[in-house]
């Protein structure tokens, strides 16, 4: 017990400097304001957090057909939460409560209000941690918790946790990936660096890929900065390292490897902007950076030369003043970003190592003199004075500017009198101070920076049960709906702004995800092969079938909800029900989730196709990429209709239209216009000429909005087709500006197909979905050679048929096709993440070796 105490009181240390430190956010909580983003936080963190919670109490882990039309979770979530162990703690600990009855509901709201608890624990955790790091390393406890918590307590950490929850769990794994190496290169013991490999691994590809990263860099300062005298050679360590680190990737393999096919699955336009090497803008790191800010007495000691005669000062410091001239590198912003857009999540390594130098330096008071301090203060001074000036937004009457300003004053002071008394008491006062302005500055960025510049004040209780977010009159609709229901699957379309995980928030199955990983297949199908257009140009989503009727029936979208006066009602729907500001509709000519035929093409058949032509094969028969000899393309359900230009307050001189008044475009007025009850379809090419511009396209009453060339979201995808109900003429009209617009076609469509396949009965019996199962019986009278079902297509589904082994084809560009067999079919179909087997199988294996080497360097060290 004597021994647990000083554990014990760290660990209350740890949890009083954690809450202390979330202050702000726990007033938010008491007054039903939560710690979450407006944008991602409640788009993407909060919505996936329920699904997953909801999937993993009821025993599924892979497969959701929740999550948009369906998506292998365990996988494309792992970007998220569905490895994170921060988050599968947090399904234990909640779902013990639940049980219990102590907590009564797991919606989303619950989330959000457990937000900050999960932070304070979380954050408590990493200054535990970072702390022993620290103290192993032959810190002084008191030292290693004031550098623990410049990492820990830092704007960069509030940031993460607030904006995208579990970019905040990587500041667990940094400090125990350091004691491993440092356990490598001081005692020769792996042990560590295994575990924290494997963690980090399991926890979340990407963060570990940046965390590995800067242990890599850790590793290199490290060999040529050695700290204790008993170290092995730079080979040996180097050696120990591979095999180490080799053996605890193979131990992550289970969720790494499904995890890392997702990504290379994941579609997401080249970034084509370019990226400089050293950003020619200040990011003010002494004041105001919302990414990291350094204490004045880091930049003090920087200076003190003197301290550089210590190993392990040195190490930390010249790891500073590597990370900051890497913070302000673009292109090391993107080399941290998988060499994409430059994105600045990794500098809370400088935090680490900041940390670390400060509590070297914290422990080496007593060596300053007057002759040591001067020449460090007076560079200290200066290079405050070089970021006022290079600054141009630079206030010194704001709270930040007087925060900084303070501390340096104190800081100097302090040192002063403690170089001329050298009493205890006045190190510990220098100490305090440090600790306060850590704190004082976590709080005041959650203030400025989250709060307000990041508007998360108005995430709140009234937010989220609003019409802003889980619209009350909608959720009536909506169990409306479900009481209509008794069976089969069915989809809604449904999406709260622009929401796109709404349909998860509010419980239902609909047409539209948000994720920064998402099924290739699907993203293509919407994007190239379909060309459906999303009203909303963005990548990491699709939403929406574009008011497309053949889709909608296709995908069993059966009902959608739209705003009362919103005309965009694709054909075969009908007005049942309304509330005060909504109507939904019926789907008439809803197909089965299970269609079978015999009419076979190829993709290369539609390679030069219309994306209308593509749709009707999809319609009539079953699409497949087999390189095949393949039926004849069915005849054409469009028109292609001839029309006259004419320009409404712009020009259009060879492709290219300038608009000259504040709206204007083209009117493509019909020769023969198509009579009533059918619809129009346009296709174009547009890209605008403007340098970074976005803008709204309408098409008559038809809006969609397009990105900025210069937006890190913009998808570069500029073929169009628009559906519009039938009119004499089509109205294109953009703002004012110039544009070019080509490949201009116009086609009506009747929708003889979609009716004759709507009157086909369904021959499917016994369908049932259960997450990653779905079995169903087909009776194939007809001996047709083929089974669609409405499943996208991912590598992991296996089928069987009767009893045996079937294949799953890639079908109709993005779902799922089996060969069928003749009379009666008893259809099978599993998903696992794929590779999960063999994966699971080099993690056991894996995890054998690991405990052998572990054990065999322990014996080896007690023989010597």
């Amino acid at each position: 017990m004597q021994k647990l105490r000083p554990v014990i009181l760290l660990i209350f240390v740890s949890l009083l400097l954690s809450a202390i430190g979330h202050i702000v956010f726990l007033k938010q909580w008491s007054t039903e304001h939560f710690m979450v983003g407006i944008n991602d936080g409640l788009s993407q963190m909060m919505p996936f957090k329920h699904l997953l919670y909801e999937q993993y109490t009821q025993g599924e882990f892979f497969y959701s057909f929740d999550f948009g039309l369906g998506a292998g979770t365990f996988s494309e979530l792992s970007y998220y939460f569905s490895t994170s162990i921060v988050f599968l703690v947090s399904v234990i600990m909640i779902s013990i409560l639940k049980a219990l009855h102590i907590i009564q509901t797991t919606d989303v709201l619950f989330w959000a209000n457990a937000a900050v608890f999960i932070s304070i624990i979380r954050l408590a955790a990493v200054l535990f941690i970072t702390t022993r790091l620290f103290m192993y390393m032959n810190i002084s406890k008191p030292a290693a918790l004031v550098g623990a918590s410049l990492y820990g307590i830092s704007g960069m950490y509030f940031r993460h946790v607030t904006y995208w929850e579990f970019f905040a769990d990587a500041f667990l794994w940094l400090p125990i990936l350091l004691l491993g190496v440092e356990k490598i290169f001081r005692e020769q013991k792996p042990g560590w660096f295994v575990t924290a490999v494997a963690i980090s691994m399991i926890d979340n590809f990407y963060f570990a890929y940046i965390n590995l990263l800067l242990t890599a860099i850790y590793i290199l300062f490290r060999l040529f900065i050695p700290l204790t005298q008993d170290e092995q050679t730079k080979k040996k360590s180097m050696i120990s390292f591979f095999v180490a680190g080799s053996i605890g990737a193979g131990i992550s393999a289970v969720s790494f490897i499904p995890a890392v096919y997702a990504y290379l699955n994941n579609h997401r336009p080249v970034f084509k902007q370019e990226i400089l090497w050293m950003d020619e803008t200040i990011d003010n790191i002494l004041f105001t950076s919302s990414i990291i800010v350094l204490p004045a007495f880091f930049v003090f000691v920087l200076f003190s030369w003197f301290l550089y005669r210590d190993k392990t000062f040195r190490l930390f410091a010249l790891l500073g003043i590597a990370a900051i001239i890497m913070h302000n590198s673009p292109m090391i912003g993107s080399a941290f970003n998988g060499f994409s857009a430059p994105q600045y999540r990794w500098e809370y390594f400088l935090s680490l190592v900041m940390g670390g130098a400060v509590a070297v330096a914290v422990d080496h008071l007593h060596k300053f003199t007057w002759q040591r301090f001067v020449i460090p203060a007076i560079l200290t001074i200066s290079s405050f004075l070089i970021y006022v000036w290079k600054d141009e937004y630079f206030e010194i009457d704001s709270q930040f500017s007087t925060l900084a300003i303070s501390a340096l004053v104190i800081t100097f002071l302090l040192l002063l009198l403690y170089i001329l008394f050298n009493k205890n008491l006045i190190k510990y006062s220098l100490m305090a101070s440090l600790l306060l302005w850590t704190l004082l500055f976590a709080n005041l960025y959650q203030t400025e920076k989250i709060l307000e510049e990041g508007e998360i004040s108005q995430v709140s209780k009234e937010l989220m049960t609003g019409v802003d977010y889980d619209d009350p009159e909608i959720k009536k609709l909506l169990k409306y709906i479900h009481e209509k229901e008794n069976g089969g699957p069915y989809r809604i379309e449904w999406m709260e702004g622009v929401r796109n995980n709404t349909p998860i928030v509010q419980d239902f199955q609909g047409f539209s995800a948000y994720s920064s990983i998402l099924n290739k297949n699907l993203l293509y199908f919407y994007l190239y092969d379909l060309e459906i257009d999303m009203g909303r140009e963005s990548v990491s989503r699709y939403a929406t079938l574009g008011n497309r009727a053949n889709l909608y029936s296709m995908f069993q979208g059966k009902y959608i909800i739209r705003s009362r006066g919103d005309s965009n009602i694709p054909y075969g729907f009908d007005e049942i029900h309304a509330s005060p500001k909504y109507i939904i509709y019926k789907n008439d000519y809803v197909l089965p989730f299970a269609r079978a035929t015999s009419s076979v093409y190829e993709e290369q058949q539609l390679a030069a196709a219309s994306p209308l032509m593509r749709e009707q094969a999809i319609l009539t028969g079953v699409v497949l990429d087999r390189g095949k000899v393949a039926d004849p393309l069915p005849e054409p359900d469009e028109n292609i209709l001839n029309f006259d230009p004419a320009t409404i307050g712009a020009t259009f001189n060879d492709g290219i239209l300038k608009v000259v008044e504040r709206t204007g475009g083209l009117n493509l007025n019909l020769e023969k216009p198509p009579k009533s009850g059918g619809d129009l379809f346009v296709s174009f090419n547009l890209v605008t000429k403007a340098e970074d511009q976005g803008f709204l396209l309408e098409v008559n009453d038809y809006q969609t909005t397009r990105k900025s060339n210069q937006s890190i979201y913009k998808t570069f995808v500029d073929d169009l087709t628009i559906r519009i109900p039938a009119e004499e003429s089509i109205e294109i009209r953009l703002p004012k500006g110039e544009y070019e617009i080509t490949e201009i076609q116009v086609y009506s469509a009747s929708y003889q197909a979609l009716r004759k396949q709507a009157a086909q009965p369904d021959l499917s019996s016994n369908l049932s979905i259960d997450g990653s199962h779905v079995s169903l019986n087909y009776d194939n009278a007809a001996n047709d050679e083929y089974l669609k079902l409405t499943i996208p297509y991912e590598r992991g589904w296996q089928a069987t048929i009767n009893g045996e082994q079937a294949e799953v084809l890639k079908a109709d560009f993005a779902f799922i096709a089996i060969p069928l067999e003749a009379g009666n079919n008893n259809i099978s179909l599993s998903y696992r993440p794929p590779f999960f087997k063999p994966a699971a199988a080099i993690s056991l294996v894996s995890m054998l070796l690991g405990f052998a080497l572990v054990f065999r360097k322990r014996k080896r060290i007690n023989n010597y």
